[in-house]
């Protein structure tokens, strides 16, 4: 019953510190945006609504980004003040050890880790989407001339082949160029001026197939021919000039396969991929960090340990960046690349619990 009352102290000053941070952060950082965009709202009379919609789509990425440095600013005003008014001194002469008092902490940040990791997974790249086309719609004021028209549109099948198109009008496309790989080496291309969406199928027409073996080259002409592996509607196409980054994570993954399958390089995207399963534990490894040095403040000061912590995690996330750059690079498996930061830092937090556990 004790420590029940105890884990409900804890974490209900922890949970009003976290969302304070949270939102004070967001704040400011929504503020700094704005007058860096104020000129551009400005030129192109968005109105009020707009810009407050605008936001609206633009927080939820920034609550994830933004979440570490609020979590470790929730553990300085809950368990750093509690240690401060020496009621941690009062816990540990009855005999409580370190762990026992952060533990709620603990547990509750790797709750929030799984939380932030759904919504990382699914809301926000929904969000990032929706925001692109908010901007581009009701801000930039940019409108479709037609249904299905664009231009210089790479998709890539489910069979792994590379389709160049050079322009879309309605169910007409122009200037198609297909790719086919096989271990990495170009097996056949088909050039075709001009292709019909007919009955569900693209009908080429005025084709030339090249087939390459060895060092040969097949040649062959044909007036039409009808693709098999390339079904995309022309309301499909228009839709693949996106992003990958913003994709949701069950289509990113089946775009890396389809990259994979066409003999692309896909770092990038599986660095995009893992991360979204990894930043978000980056809270819980920070409490590793914080909660120790919050331990601290009676000792060295609330500064020092909020200075040491905010330097740990900004330490922590540079050298995220620098991995995901040689990830991106190709100097590291993008898995590698994820890994070997969350790896490191976990296992120096793990020997600040347990040297503060000794103390």
């Amino acid at each position: 019953m004790k420590n029940k009352i105890l884990d409900n102290y804890i974490i209900k000053k922890f949970i009003l510190a976290l969302i304070l941070s949270l939102a004070g952060f967001v704040f400011i950082y929504i503020i700094t945006n704005l007058f860096e965009n104020i000129g551009y709202f400005v030129d192109r009379k968005a109105s009020l609504f707009n810009v407050l919609k605008y936001y609206l789509l633009f927080s939820p990425k920034i609550i994830i980004l933004l979440m570490p440095l609020a979590t470790l600013m929730g553990i300085y005003f809950s368990l750093g003040l509690i240690t401060k008014h020496n009621e941690v001194l009062a816990l540990r002469g009855l005999g409580v050890p370190p762990f026992r008092i952060y533990r709620p902490i603990f547990l509750y940040g790797v709750l929030v880790s799984i939380i932030v990791l759904s919504f990382n997974l699914s809301l926000i790249p929904r969000s990032k989407e929706l925001l692109k086309e908010f901007k581009r719609r009701e801000i930039d004021k940019i409108e479709d001339f037609q249904k299905s028209y664009a231009r210089n549109i790479n998709y890539i099948t489910d069979g792994g082949k590379i389709v160049g198109i050079g322009r879309l009008n309605d169910n007409m496309i122009y200037e198609i160029q297909i790719l086919e790989y096989k271990d990495g080496k170009l097996t056949s291309r088909v050039d075709a001026g001009k292709a019909e969406w007919k009955d569900s199928v693209w009908i080429l027409s005025d084709v030339y197939i090249r087939n390459f073996v060895d060092d040969l080259v097949m040649l062959e002409y044909k007036e039409e021919e009808i693709v098999k592996d390339f079904k995309s509607s022309p309301d499909e196409l228009t839709k693949t000039k996106y992003d990958p980054i913003n994709l949701p994570f069950t289509d990113l993954l089946r775009y890396i396969k389809k990259l994979d399958r066409s003999g692309q390089k896909s770092n990038s995207e599986r660095i995009e991929l893992l991360e979204r399963i990894s930043y978000p534990f980056v809270s819980a490894i920070i409490l590793l960090f914080g909660c120790p040095l919050a331990l601290e403040v009676k000792r060295r000061g609330l500064l020092f340990g909020f200075g040491l912590g905010t330097l740990s995690a900004f330490t922590f996330w540079g050298i995220i960046q620098l991995f995901k750059e040689l990830g991106i690079k190709g100097n590291l498996t993008p898995s590698l690349s994820i890994l070997i930061p969350d790896v490191l830092f976990l296992t120096i937090g793990i020997y600040f619990m347990s040297k503060k556990e000794r103390s």
